[in-house]
């Protein structure tokens, strides 16, 4: 998946079994134990012992083989009709019973070879008395007939996984002509036992097949092929699908609605061709293969990289509306949020291709081989999250791929700074969602990094198909991936897996050096300086490039002291740069001390993006001639990121070399091949040159760019030098269909727009996804406070809207924030008029008005918090 903890551990009590854990199906009797006296003891004084949370993976009592549903949608009450057939078998001891985790459903009927079964349920767990004890060398079939009632869910999301419906209709009575109409399933972390009965835990692993009945009119996916379709009654079909390969029950999906299928293929290296397929708005039918394209090419680079070819029968790809999370994994058929829908246009500008790869990667780290537990998320998501990097690395190169995992490090210490530091690898956790973090994603991605790094790249991904091959369609915890690289390797990698994976934090360093000319020595210091009682002592391999006019040449160091002294010596003149961590690889806290001249020396000569970000933030804000020239210099860098940095590192520059500085910014605005520099370069020449009216040329041409990008900035910047001419340009450009454009229209109009833009902001709102809509509501709340009553009042309903039926939390915080100030605007103005003596007619007449909102929106906020079940939503909102 790609990236709230109210849910509650619940015991069941079942008529064949005393009160117990979920899943302990022996009856234990009571017996009255012997009372122990320890001589000495004070019982008084004894002190409460508790033990310490841990989370076990689950205990196996009974194994499902195979499922298979037939299911159909009563779309007015967002429920489905469902039966289930179930082929099972006791994992290892008898049973008499099987134990199902089954939320929120209406259970109708139990049978076996047609005759009723004995039940008990809960609103949580489906207990089962089966008609005889069976072994385990016996399998047996059952069937149960249910209703699944997704809006009875009280379980919460997380901040990953906004919600835990398991089951969702999206604008279910086709009321709103700008939603399209869907329904889609979302089954991690254990939320598909909403709409059918099963083991839900990732340790479980079974074939299954879904008959789906639906109008004729929309199209169905599900895992696996489409083994057939046939006609019913009433304008209605039955598609039926078929997941022959084992998976876990949280990768288990649905999808229906009104798509156009895109088709497209892969070639096997028998020859074969596999279905490659995206589901997408007809809207977007056109912009499929432009969004998805290199969906084949990902799956031959990553089988090629892994020497393990992808092993499933086909894979497609959804998008849909309102979904609760980022993407979704599920097994042969990924689900991905409606962010990802773009037009080709749009596309020059930037992509999700790490988005694709994420979940495409996942289909052997994650579904392939599963981890047994949440605690072992990792083992998921830190491979999902590594093969971004992989992909930028070999599709774009070790810049790109270096830049984006350099961000995806920093991910990691905003969230462990706000979150807390924890064990990558932590059966302590107090809710499953909270795996889903900066940790097990960014972290966990960064690490491997670290491995790929330290054992070559040879042994990696021989260790990675070991890993594979070994546990295909199994499921796993960190030791077995620490075994295949030791097997691999012929190395004992305790020590890092120790480090890394089993503990939390990171180092904190130093890096000092020193240079005797006398002695031909170069003595460099590695200091650890984190909380050592938190934190390990690392053992750290750390590569050192030591530059001199004769070249370069690397050494190894091995920190693992707190403080790491080595000398290297004959080395025979002063070092021009001592590039400590030259892989640029190490996860830490880093402060390198060195003198400028070298930090000028490693911006000129060092080869990795971080060598160019390192030493532009040493050296950006000097005031050193040399530094200054070096800042300049990097604006001719072929990599589009580093002339941004570079861009951002003028203010000197500009002092110094005015003219040049603006010649070149001009030059990269209107030349330069990547979109994103000749962005940057107009949004700093805005910057550096905030009067200079000679540049509106510069920007009137900007805006026959291709990139909405910079065509946005553009707009911007000459709004900034005249504000009538960009209030114009935003008029002409408000109706262009990319968000780019869209926010910068926005953000004009929130300083100077009137009645008349209203419309823009009502019209373009519905239509964004959640974290643009979280943008642009903040524009459209600037624009709302300078509008008069009237236009205040139209946006209360779509606040209300907002508060309530957004999906994600942090949406539906906003529209309680935008009615809460609101509120406060009618608020003011009630108390300002009723403060002042000899109202005229008018002001009677927007007194009373004011007064009615403001009643009217403390209704709202009353109703909608008592109403209110989202669990992130209720704890900021105090509830």
């Amino acid at each position: 998946m790609k990236t709230n903890n109210i849910l509650t551990t619940l015991g069941i009590c079942l008529f064949f079994l005393s009160c117990s854990p979920k899943k302990n199906i022996q009856q234990t009797p009571e017996v009255a134990l012997p009372e122990i006296n320890i001589e000495g003891e004070n019982k008084e004084e004894a002190k409460k012992v508790e033990r310490p949370i841990y989370n076990a993976s689950e205990t196996r009592k009974s194994d499902i083989i195979h499922t298979e549903l037939h299911v159909d949608f009563n779309w007015q009450k967002r429920q489905m009709n469902g039966k289930a057939v179930i082929t099972a078998k006791p994992y290892f001891y008898p049973t008499d019973s099987l134990i199902l985790d089954a939320k929120w459903m209406d259970i109708h009927k139990v049978t076996m070879n047609g005759k009723e079964l004995s039940y008990n349920y809960d609103s949580l767990y489906l207990g089962i008395k089966l008609p005889k004890l069976y072994t385990r060398k016996e399998e047996y079939t059952l069937e149960i007939e249910y209703t699944a009632n997704p809006e009875r869910v009280k379980q919460q999301g997380s901040s990953a996984i906004q919600e835990a419906k398991g089951l969702y209709f999206i604008n279910h009575d086709g009321k709103n002509p700008k939603l399209h109409q869907e329904i889609w399933t979302q089954g991690e972390t254990e939320s598909n036992s909403v709409w059918f009965p099963t083991i839900d835990n990732p340790i479980e692993k079974m074939t299954e097949e879904i008959y789906m009945t639906v109008q004729d009119k929309f199209k169905t996916l599900s895992n696996g092929y489409l083994a057939d379709s046939k006609p019913v009654e009433n304008g209605k079909r039955t598609d039926h699908w078929v997941m022959n390969q084992k998976h876990s029950p949280y990768l288990v999906m649905m999808t229906v609605g009104d798509f156009a299928v895109v088709k497209d293929k892969w070639k096997r290296k028998d020859g074969s061709e596999m279905e490659v397929n995206y589901y997408v708005e007809k809207k977007y039918e056109p912009h499929a293969r432009a969004i998805f394209g290199e969906t084949p090419n990902m799956i031959s680079y990553f089988s090629k990289l892994l020497n393990y070819e992808y092993p499933w029968v086909k894979y497609s790809q959804v998008v849909v509306r309102e979904y609760v999370s980022g993407a979704m994994e599920n097994t042969t058929a990924t689900i991905h949020g409606s962010f990802l829908y773009q037009t080709k246009r749009e596309l020059i500008d930037d992509n999700n291709e790490s988005i694709i790869a994420h979940e495409l990667f996942h289909h052997w780290f994650g579904d392939l081989v599963t981890c047994e537990s949440w605690a072992n998320l990792p083992l998921n998501e830190s491979f999902a999250n590594y093969s971004q990097y992989l992909w930028d690395e070999h599709k774009y190169g070790r810049m790109e791929a270096d830049m984006n995992g350099y961000s995806e490090m920093e991910g990691y210490f905003m969230s462990a700074e706000r979150g807390g530091h924890v064990d990558m690898i932590r059966y302590d956790y107090k809710n499953k969602e909270d795996m889903f973090d900066g940790h097990s994603y960014n972290k966990g991605g960064r690490i491997l990094h670290m491995l790929r790094t330290y054992v070559g790249d040879e042994a990696f991904f021989e260790s990675l198909n070991r890993y594979l091959t070994t546990n295909a369609y199994d499921n796993t915890e960190i030791a077995h991936l620490r075994l295949a690289f030791e097997k691999v390797t012929g190395e004992d990698m305790n020590w890092f897996f120790n480090q890394w994976f089993l503990a939390s934090g990171h180092p904190i360093v130093r890096f000092e050096q020193e240079y005797n000319p006398e002695k031909k020595e170069l003595t460099v210091k590695i200091i650890q300086k984190q909380d050592f009682e938190k934190w390990p002592l690392y053992k750290l391999p750390i590569d050192v490039d030591i530059y001199t006019s004769k070249g370069v040449e690397r050494k190894r160091i091995w920190a693992d002291e707190v403080e790491e002294v080595t000398t290297f010596k004959g080395i025979e003149e002063q070092p021009l740069l001592v590039n400590i961590d030259a892989t640029k690889t190490l996860l830490a806290k880093k402060v390198d001390k060195k003198p400028k001249e070298q930090w000028i020396y490693q911006l000129d000569n060092a080869p990795l993006w971080l060598d160019k970000k390192e030493a532009l933030t040493k050296i950006g804000n000097s005031s050193n001639d040399d530094a200054i020239k070096a800042v300049m210099r990097a604006l001719d860098h072929p990599f589009w990121n580093v002339k941004t940095m570079a861009m951002s590192k003028l203010k000197k520059a500009k002092e110094v070399y005015p003219e040049e500085v603006k010649e070149k910014l001009t030059f990269l605005a209107l030349n330069d091949s990547h979109p994103k520099v000749r962005a940057r370069a107009i949004t700093y020449l805005s910057r550096y040159f905030k009067e200079d009216v000679t540049l509106l040329s510069v920007y009137e041409k900007a805006i026959q760019d291709s990139s909405f990008a910079v065509i946005g900035e553009a707009i911007n910047a000459t709004y900034k030098l005249d504000a009538k001419k960009g209030l114009a340009l935003a008029k002409k450009n408000e109706n262009v269909e990319s968000f780019a454009i869209n926010s910068i229209v926005a953000s004009i109009y929130a300083d100077e727009g009137t009645a008349k833009e209203h419309e823009f902001f009502i019209q373009t709102l519905p239509e964004l996804s959640s974290m643009k809509k979280y943008s642009f509501l903040q524009k459209y709340n600037l624009y709302i406070k300078h509008q008069n009553l009237a236009e205040k009042a139209r946006a209360i309903p779509i606040y209300e809207d907002v508060a309530e039926n957004s999906s994600a939390w942090f949406v539906k915080l906003s529209g309680y924030q935008l009615l809460n100030d609101l509120e406060n605007e009618f608020g003011k103005t009630v108390k300002e008029l009723k403060d002042k003596e000899n109202l005229s007619p008018e002001e009677a007449k927007d007194l009373e008005f004011a007064t009615q909102k403001y009643n009217e929106l403390e209704a709202i906020l009353t109703r909608l918090k008592a109403n209110e079940t989202d669990g992130q939503v209720r704890k900021f909102l105090g509830l």
